[in-house]
């Protein structure tokens, strides 16, 4: 066969099989889209000079993309080739030899890989910008323009090679399919039905075991260390339970309904019930798919809006006001007075006015670490094997400047918080030979501290140094313990008008370089937690859209997978006298089932594990169960909506092979 020819069976076939090959091309060219954005942001030096981590969660989104591109193309070009089983069939009995077939297809996925790839570069550019635009406007970013988003060679090339490893890992796994087939088996696999699936009650039971198993991990794992040890472990029992549960369970649900004769000799649920049963072993799968890949889209957007809107939570817990001056010397009864005194020198560098500053404080404190026994907290020792909670002290005179109170303590008296609520049981707790007396308060720890914290205000110093000569720091290097150094910090903001900020800042930087402090801002604090917040926001965006385009080809696809089987049954129905509304009626009845099953299941898998993720959010500084659950109730209220907009989109493609 010659090229010219095999060109015309090529053009026939596209054009005769565009329902199929249309999704396909748009899927694959949104992943190739997605790739060459990520790309191209991935090479744009004004995005990577915007934080130091931020190419590490863009390489991230890079491979990510990479990935669901290959597992999205296998999963589409597996439909497609099981649809055209019967037309490679009938050309091998018309005389085509398989390399003459081989050659038409080289050409069709020649030809819809290259319209994928011009989505994928024209897209990626015109949607690059605007994803610059919103990347920049995540990460509070308006100095930012159109100008530093030029286009990337760099993203183009990446993106036709992915397409070409693609192409070539289709072709030869399609070349393989047809090489090993004959014509009658290829018309066999075409006609093939699927025979009344058994019950399966070791998959049951095994999938009851360890969804059981993934849910109870999820409910009852307590602290963020802990959850993030034993998160993956209950996401692969969930995921291997809801395959099982679906191939088996779902068939389980039906025979029941079958054996209910009340319910069963009705025509609608005659129909919908049989049908259903016939193709539930091929739907159970990819059911099952589509519930995780919602799953993904409802824990990764909640999880990532969560953690962007907590930012400025974060920053007020580690800057309470617009400056901090830290020094790392030992501060003791004696030099502590002189400490402060420098601070304040420091602090008044650059200012025109002696007294520029204004609801200013200098706080003491050190942090170390315990093991908690009971309502004991004792110095942590490795071999005790006990769980290690991080101890921050504080004096009581800074804490009331900072917010604003006069509260009074005796020496046996002592302020408590912590990141965790469940931690706070106590009403008093012995450190040493002292028992001291417990009063809760708001939650000060700073949110970046992502373990199990324990915040203690102590009266004065004296007390913070004997609660400190007990909760001793063990020396790495030598194996000695020694008691944690009290450092010292100035807080302050400015009066209004005093001074130029701009200069101000740029005084305080050199002098506090020149005299080894540690300064601060909160205008900085705030950029670089909007800078790396942002960029997990835009990734988290990303995930979603990725799951979404998943779930929207699965469905797709399934549901043209379902039209087909279906339409000779309903002709069948038609002629044998049924009328078209009850035909009418059973299609429906199967296709909200088959809508509102996954939907459910992702819907509880989400607020299942929602424990245990808002726990993991305490790594970034979410601490709270209510913003994270705030977020997903939002997600799974507009995830509904888009779902519910994308199978009916699909089954009109459905409705139309059917009827």
């Amino acid at each position: 066969m010659k090229w010219g020819m095999a060109f015309g069976f090529a053009k026939r076939n596209l054009h005769a099989n565009r329902l199929l090959e249309i999704p396909f091309v748009l899927s694959i060219g949104i992943m190739f889209l997605l790739f060459n954005i990520m790309v191209s942001l991935l090479s744009n030096h004004y995005v990577l000079t915007r934080h130091a981590d931020l190419p590490s969660v863009i390489q991230f989104g890079v491979v990510m993309v990479a990935i669901f591109a290959f597992i999205f193309v296998m999963y589409a070009n597996g439909f497609l080739i099981k649809r055209r089983n019967k037309e490679f069939a009938l050309y091998g009995i018309l005389g085509l030899e398989k390399k003459h077939i081989r050659k038409i297809l080289f050409i069709e996925y020649f030809v819809l890989f290259i319209c994928a790839l011009i989505i994928g570069v024209i897209g990626g550019y015109i949607f690059g910008k605007v994803t610059f635009i919103a990347l920049n406007y995540l990460l509070k970013d308006t100095a930012g323009s159109l100008m530093d988003y030029p286009f990337s060679i760099k993203s183009c090339v990446s993106t036709a090679v992915l397409a070409f490893v693609l192409f070539v890992i289709t072709l030869i796994r399609n070349n393989i399919k047809i090489y090993l087939a004959t014509p009658v088996q290829l018309l066999g696999n075409q006609h093939k039905g699927e025979g009344e699936p058994k019950n399966r009650y070791l998959f049951l039971l095994l999938g009851f075991i360890l969804l059981g198993a993934g849910y109870a991990i999820a409910l009852t794992v307590q602290g963020i260390l802990s959850s993030l040890v034993y998160f993956f472990s209950a996401a692969l029992l969930v995921l291997f339970g809801t395959y099982l549960l679906y191939i088996s369970f779902s068939i389980f649900i039906l025979k029941l309904q079958r054996r209910n004769e009340k319910f069963y000799y009705k025509p609608t649920h005659f129909l919908s019930v049989s049908g259903l049963l016939y193709r539930m072993k091929a739907n159970a799968v990819s059911l099952a798919s589509v519930s995780i890949l919602s799953t993904g889209v409802l824990i990764t957007l909640s999880v990532t809006a969560a953690i962007y809107s907590t930012i400025q939570k974060t920053v007020d817990y580690v800057m309470p006001r617009d400056y901090s001056l830290s020094s790392d010397e030992l501060v003791t009864t004696e030099n502590k007075d002189e400490i402060e005194r420098v601070l304040y020198t420091a602090a008044n560098q650059g200012l025109e006015v002696s007294n520029g500053l204004e609801d200013d404080y200098v706080s003491y404190g050190y942090e170390t670490a315990a093991n908690r026994v009971g309502d004991e907290l004792t110095v942590l020792k490795s071999e005790q094997a006990l769980k290690p909670y991080f101890m921050i002290v504080r004096d009581l005179a800074s804490y009331n400047k900072r917010t604003h109170q006069q509260i009074e303590l005796k020496d046996n008296e002592i302020l408590m918080c912590t990141n965790q609520k469940n931690l706070l049981d106590l009403d008093q707790v012995k450190i040493g030979d002292i028992t001291y007396t417990i009063h809760k308060v708001p939650n000060f720890i700073p949110s970046t501290y992502a373990v199990e914290s324990y915040g203690i205000i102590a009266k004065d110093f004296t007390v913070m140094k004997k609660i400190g000569e007990v909760l001793q720091m063990k020396n790495i290097d030598t194996g000695e313990y020694y008691t944690p150094n009290i450092t010292a910090n100035l807080n302050w903001n400015l009066k209004s008008n005093v001074v130029d900020k701009t200069k101000y800042f740029a005084t305080q930087s050199t002098y506090a370089k020149e005299h080894s402090f540690d300064f601060e801002t909160r205008e900085a604090t705030i950029k670089k937690a909007y800078e790396l917040n942002g960029g997990f926001l835009f990734l988290g965006i990303l995930i979603g859209i990725i799951f979404i385009v998943g779930t929207v080809l699965i469905t797709y696809y399934k549901q043209i997978n379902e039209g087909y089987e279906d339409r000779d049954k309903f002709q069948i129905m038609k002629k044998v006298g049924l009328p078209d509304q009850l035909i009418h009626q059973t299609s429906n009845s199967q296709v909200l089932w088959l809508f509102l099953a996954p939907l459910a299941v992702a819907t509880l898998h989400s607020l299942v594990a929602s424990k245990i993720v808002s726990q993991l959010l305490g790594l970034f500084a979410v601490n709270s169960y209510m913003e994270y659950a705030q977020m997903l109730f939002a997600v799974i209220g507009i995830f509904f909506i888009v779902y519910f907009v994308i199978f009916r989109l699909t089954s009109r493609a459905y409705y139309r092979i059917v009827h």
